[in-house]
């Protein structure tokens, strides 16, 4: 059977995951579920249904990912995906470079330029985005969001659904707590 992939968002982070995932060659189907969908309107994603028309669709694919940046919205419809059996993709860009040793969890997306060193683990529906840099050891929890370009040295830790924004950085043992939601630009403190 060919893999289908089924995006829960139609957004701007949601198409630039279909844009990646067309970029890998994995998916010979790619649609989207959104809220803004209406039947009859004109459209030019492949948006099938609404959200709520999940278990409609569920068995026309063969992955799932969730298209949602906000990360209580995407734990909460990855527990959902989960509970309807849905296989969660996981993505990474052509252009970004992973470490053989890397764990990636499922349902987490890697964007182009990205660097993911030696040992890193992520946990499940995470976000790399673009020209990020995680290097050795780094431990990222579940649904936390790495916006673009952020520079993490070894040994970083990353909390459950922390919100490190765009241009952050951090040096070795950088530490962000749980939920925590770090402004653009920040310099991350190391644990104590």
């Amino acid at each position: 059977m060919d893999k289908s992939l089924l995006i829960l968002g139609a957004g701007g982070h949601g198409r630039s995951i279909a844009e990646l995932a067309a970029l890998t060659g994995t998916y010979s189907n790619i649609a989207f579920l959104d809220d803004s969908w209406e039947p009859d309107a004109p459209s030019v994603l492949p948006i099938v249904g609404r959200m709520d028309h999940l278990k409609k669709y569920q068995a026309s694919f063969t992955h799932a990912i969730i298209g949602i940046g906000n990360n209580g919205v995407r734990e909460k419809l990855h527990a959902e995906l989960q509970a309807e059996g849905l296989a969660l993709a996981t993505l990474v860009h052509p252009r970004a470079w992973v470490s053989s040793s890397a764990r990636l969890g499922k349902g987490s997306v890697v964007f182009a330029g990205v660097v993911i060193g030696a040992n890193v683990q992520t946990g499940e529906g995470t976000i790399i985005n673009c020209n990020s840099t995680v290097d050795h050891d780094g431990v990222i929890e579940d649904f936390a969001h790495l916006g673009v370009g952020v520079q993490l040295a070894g040994g970083c830790h990353i909390g459950k659904s922390a919100f490190v924004q765009a241009g952050s950085r951090g040096g070795f043992g950088a530490f962000a707590e749980a939920f925590a939601v770090c402004a653009p630009g920040s310099t991350l403190n190391s644990r104590a």
